[in-house]
């Protein structure tokens, strides 16, 4: 029994220690589950064991006589009287007179031992409380991530009750995409990963992606006669697809291009997975997002709780760089970015950063550098491509966060959606997430003085951005 418990504690512990982002927190749960499998392990085997000699009887003493020399055969054995119990070993000798050694035998758990002791029957109790505690503090896991969503850790292991999803990368082939498909096949929480491109390649990106070790079925769908087929039944699907940005262009630039895409998509998921949620990468993010909503309105199933721009890569940088300043882990930094996915209308909410001191010209840099990360990778690949690596670990552990959010949990996160915060109708605030999606908007609160004139600049930019967005939809291009 303890040899079993054990190696099914090591089994957990394992599981969750590679999923560990924060190992501190991570090891709360998997103590307390190596802790109660041992002792419900031990009390059991000390109760067996205690039953198992309890129903024994006392050994008579006995004689074994070894044969003389020469001779063939078993031993003979006699039963030895006397008082006292007694047991004959055989002297491992040739003699040829029988050889006689007595022992007297234990009764401690024998004669004198007639049921279960005390101590193992305690145990019992001890145990199954032991093992409530452990249940109770390994299904509370992610309320800690509530109250430090920078502390996150999942243990995604097939011993815990998951209900799987269908997710779908539309642009699986892509720069972004490749990353992020092999990132969210890493996921249990996905049953079936469906990933779409019109590129030639997109069936042996799957084929790849499908040889990983890990549970989740992984199809490849190629061209546009395949698209209902990768999206139905699908309860997320993520979108990076559209081109990339390159060497001088703004994401406006990008606009001509990826709105009439994601317009295309956005029908696509109307007509075949209505109710899922749509997790919009493709730049220009506050654009995009406000046509995929209006398209999903015309057709009358638009739910502005499941169509999310995702803002993530903002926070991700932040914490990176907010890190390097403070010398502390970036995975336990948790800065709020608010505004939009482009230059000046990202505002990341710098003085509500615990222990960031900085003077203003510093200040004002680390601002820039946010708010324009981009164009720093842009320039660093020298014409080869954008941002597609960083943004990939952003926008998967995005989705991830969606996943388990549509399983019942409650996470916290920043991200673009529809809503009435402030005067756009659209604007990336810090939103709880739960099994209808993007549950409930939270307020920012209070701005310093070199927030609130970012703020005021950039409203009026980002309204029209989304206006953009909405009109292009609404009266289409000729």
């Amino acid at each position: 029994f303890f040899s079993v418990s054990c190696h099914t504690s090591t089994m957990v512990s394992r599981r969750a220690q590679y999923q560990a982002i924060d190992t501190q927190r991570a090891w709360a749960p998997v103590i307390a589950t190596a802790v109660v499998s041992a002792s419900v392990g031990l009390a059991l085997g000390l109760v067996a064991r205690d039953f198992s000699n309890a129903t024994s009887l006392v050994a008579p003493s006995v004689t074994t006589t070894r044969p003389v020399v020469g001779q063939l055969g078993l031993p003979t054995v006699r039963a030895a009287t006397g008082s006292a119990p007694s047991r004959v070993v055989q002297i491992p000798r040739f003699s040829s007179q029988p050889q006689e050694h007595k022992q007297p035998v234990s009764t401690t758990f024998g004669a004198q031992s007639q049921g279960p002791n005390l101590a193992s029957l305690l145990l019992i109790p001890v145990a199954i409380v032991g093992a409530l505690a452990g249940a109770w503090s390994v299904s509370r896991r992610n309320n800690v991530i509530d109250f430090a969503p920078q502390a996150t850790y999942q243990i995604e292991c097939a011993c815990f009750a998951v209900s799987g999803k269908k997710v779908a990368v539309l642009g699986a082939a892509g720069g972004i995409g490749q990353p992020l498909s092999l990132l969210l096949k890493d996921c249990d929480a996905v049953s079936h990963l469906a990933l779409y491109d019109l590129a030639p390649i997109t069936p042996g990106v799957a084929v790849d992606i499908s040889h990983c070790n890990t549970p989740t079925k992984c199809t490849g769908h190629k061209g546009a006669e395949e698209l209902d087929a990768a999206l139905t039944g699908c309860d997320v699907v993520v979108i990076p697809a559209g081109v990339a940005r390159r060497p001088g262009m703004t994401r406006d630039d990008l606009f001509n291009t990826n709105a009439g895409i994601m317009q295309n998509l956005a029908a696509a998921c109307v007509k075949n997975c209505p109710t899922a949620v749509i997790l919009i990468i493709a730049n220009p993010v506050n654009s995009l997002v406000p046509i995929c909503a209006e398209v999903f309105k015309q057709a009358g199933c638009h739910d502005p709780r499941k169509i999310i721009g995702i803002t993530s890569l903002d926070v991700t940088r932040s914490n990176t760089w907010v890190a390097e300043i403070k010398g502390t882990d970036p995975r336990t930094e948790n800065v709020t970015c608010i505004g939009g996915h482009a230059g000046t209308t990202i505002l990341p909410l710098l003085s509500q950063v615990p222990g960031l001191s900085m003077d203003d010209e510093k200040l004002k840099a680390l601002y820039n550098r946010i708010q324009f990360g981009g164009d720093e990778v842009v320039a660093a690949k020298d014409g080869g491509g954008s941002a597609t690596l960083s943004m990939a670990y952003s926008g998967a552990e995005f989705a991830k966060k969606v996943i388990r959010a549509l399983n019942g949990e409650k996470i916290k996160a920043c991200c673009f959606t529809e809503n009435n915060v402030t005067d756009a109708s659209f604007f990336a605030l810090p939103t709880t997430l739960g099994p209808n999606g993007a549950e409930e908007v939270h307020k920012f609160g209070k701005l310093s003085e070199f927030e609130q004139a970012n703020f005021d600049e950039m409203l009026p930019t980002l309204k029209a951005q989304i206006q953009k967005g909405i009109d292009f939809v609404r009266n289409p291009p000729s």
